[in-house]
């Protein structure tokens, strides 16, 4: 297939198979059409993989000679959209709503309508980063549709709802791809702004899916704060192209005019990380990607894994090489290794489950953008890495999650325990995605290690992602203990899970083992030859070869790396033997232990007779630290830190 069709069936497929969706009411239908839809945005995910590589790193494709005129559809399409989000505003009696819409709406027609800027000549370019994320979008999205159409049927059921929404659902999800898809692939700065706001009023409607006050109320502040970043998107904007002079985001972000940062280029970049930081939930702005957690699984899953999240970091990476080694990058590292440890400790005290994986994207989205800002090839690469193993673990995750609420009916962690023998399947399973998000050989863990790497030049940020790293482990580890503490009862269940469901979950935890296993090659295919794209002067490099990755100094002697080959020929004997000693012991061979009292007969071990005569159970649970790490505690100062670090970037910018 040809470039042009690529493209089309990337952006245009999904909204398709949405509106057939919304219009095909019977779930039979709705199956057939995710299933054809998922095989072919592999197919095209695949496509464009082979094709990028033959082209040499660059696909380049213009729209002049098209019948129309699509830039100026494409100005229709935003004024439409203001409108709409305005309608919404003023439907839900919301001021702010209308507000920051018109705060958007009368400098865009001003700058797109009256001045009328020239529009780039190629409307969209896709190099390695933008294939990393039309991968993430196309894989994994995909993937969590099927997932939902068996999910969303048991969601409904516990609900009560008469009449089923899940074609509306859909329809947005499939809206919400495609539009991801269109902007990492546009080369115009304010095409992608217009697909930039459609994710934000997706994410609005998806959060507020089902219609309580707890939806609308954490939907209507994903949208003001993300309204807010839109604002400072259309600012970047004009600020950038009076400066100077053009729209196209790989001459934007080109090293040329990096070296100069003349006039208010380096607030236009500013502003863009401000919107990126919006997007990516960082602290002060994690309010809005928390209180999305009371939407469907699906629709967290897709949050923060492939799509909205992601957009902020793809948006700072992109513009990464225009800042590099500047004031600015150093504030934008700054910020991100804030979030990372803040929100990796606050982690440590939520019993929610669904929260704790809302703070460790936080957290992880934060060392991301960490790493942009240091700037380096090897803390880029970093980034770049950590991108695409934070994306498959944590769609995994979430539909782990989503999964196991549905089985046992609540997301409190105590409630998980003895999770081993109600629901085996998923546990393994998610103790596996647990597992990769904190533990070598497994991608996130290196990615972390490489961070570590890369900052040791900046002991303040140095600092913050080991503190970070740390509080990791103490979240997920407790996590893991819990689920995998057992009753001495050898009986284990049988779930019974639909096939889009454990399919699902099998496709993605299968994905997260060969992402981690194929470390090297991944670097080597994608991620290095978009660090020679980006041209970034540094001091560290990565190289990919002998089964790992290695970080190389200015005189290119090794200084840091890891085996991950090594690492994972060592996990993988540990992980076999365990569970065939474990299968070998015997039920009479497992002693209860002594719990201050006789044992009951039944051999569970969590209940013995009190000297009173009286059968007391024994209550095992972890230690939440709420009074240190506690989000009332940590929240407010947090908040107040990264306000004053946000206006510190624009005050060493201006």
């Amino acid at each position: 297939m040809g470039k042009y069709v690529l493209l089309c069936i990337a952006i245009l497929l999904p909204l398709l198979s949405g509106l057939l969706c919304y219009y095909i009411k019977k779930p039979a239908g709705r199956k057939i059409i995710t299933g054809i839809t998922a095989i072919t945005m592999f197919c095209v995910a695949g496509e464009f993989t082979v094709l990028l590589l033959k082209s040499g790193g660059k696909l380049v494709i213009s729209m002049e000679g098209m019948p129309f005129d699509i830039g100026w559809l494409i100005k229709l399409f935003d004024i439409a959209l203001m409108a709409y989000i305005a309608y919404i505003g003023v439907t839900l009696k919301k001021p702010l709503i209308v507000l920051l819409t018109l705060l958007q709406f009368i400098p865009f027609t001003i700058f797109e309508i009256i001045m009328v800027p020239v529009e780039p000549e190629n409307a969209f370019v896709i190099d390695y980063l933008s294939l990393i994320m039309i991968l993430l979008i196309s894989v994994i999205g995909p993937i969590i549709t099927i997932f939902a159409t068996g999910y969303m049927k048991e969601h409904e059921h516990h609900l009560g709802l008469k009449a089923s929404r899940q074609p509306r659902f859909f329809l947005i999800l499939y809206v919400f791809l495609g539009a991801m898809n269109a902007m990492v692939m546009t080369d115009n700065l304010s095409w992608m702004y217009l697909f930039w706001e459609v994710t934000t009023l997706c994410s609005f409607l998806l959060i507020s899916h089902d219609g309580n006050a707890q939806a609308v109320k954490n939907a209507v502040r994903a949208l003001w704060i993300n309204l807010l970043g839109g604002i400072a998107f259309l600012s970047a904007i004009i600020v950038i192209y009076q400066n100077i002079g053009t729209l196209s985001i790989s001459e934007i972000s080109s090293a040329p005019h990096a070296a100069g940062m003349s006039g208010l280029l380096p607030l236009g970049l500013a502003l863009l990380c401000f919107a990126g930081f919006t997007k990516s939930a960082m602290f002060p702005f994690q309010s809005w990607l928390l209180g999305a957690m009371v939407a469907p699984t699906p629709v967290s899953a897709l949050l923060h894994s492939s799509t909205m999240v992601k957009a902020g970091v793809y948006l700072i990476i992109r513009m990464a090489p225009a800042y590099n080694g500047t004031m600015l990058g150093n504030v934008v590292a700054v910020a991100g290794g804030f979030t990372f440890a803040v929100a990796s400790a606050i982690a440590i005290s939520q019993r929610n489950g669904k929260r704790v994986l809302a703070y460790s994207t936080i957290s992880n989205l934060g060392l991301i953008i960490c790493c942009t800002g240091l700037g380096t090839n090897a803390a880029l690469g970093a980034a770049m890495l950590l991108m695409i193993f934070h994306a498959v673990s944590k769609a995994l995750l979430f539909l782990c999650i989503g999964t196991i609420e549905q089985g046992i009916g609540s997301r409190d962690i105590e409630d998980m325990q003895g999770l081993m023998k109600k629901m085996p399947f998923t546990t393994v399973i998610t103790v596996i995605g647990m597992v990769s998000m904190m533990l070598p050989p497994f991608g996130v863990l290196m990615t972390k290690w490489l961070a570590i790497e890369a900052a040791v030049g900046q002991p303040m940020v140095l600092v913050m992602i080991i503190l970070g790293s740390a509080f990791t482990v103490a979240f997920w580890a407790k996590w893991i203990g819990i689920i995998l503490t057992m009753s001495y009862k050898p009986k284990l269940y049988k779930e019974d899970l639909s096939f889009s469901v454990r399919s699902s979950l099998i496709v993605l935890v299968s994905g997260v083992l060969a992402a981690s296993m194929g470390i090297m090659p991944i670097y080597n295919r994608f991620v290095k030859p978009q660090l020679a794209l980006f041209n970034v002067d540094s001091s560290t490099a990565l190289t990919g070869n002998q089964g790992g990755l290695w970080v190389h100094n200015s005189d290119n002697l090794i200084v840091g790396g890891f085996d991950s080959i090594v690492l994972f020929l060592v996990i993988f004997a540990i992980m076999t033997i365990i569970p065939y000693l474990l299968h070998r012991t015997r039920p009479e061979d497992v002693k209860p232990p002594y719990l201050c009292g006789e044992n009951t007969e039944d051999r569970r071990g969590i209940e013995f007779t009190s000297p009173g005569d009286k059968i007391d159970n024994v209550v095992v649970h972890n230690y939440y630290m709420s009074g240190v790490f506690g989000e009332e505690k940590m929240t407010l100062w947090a908040n107040f830190a990264a306000v004053a670090i946000i206006l510190i970037m624009f005050g060493v910018i201006i």
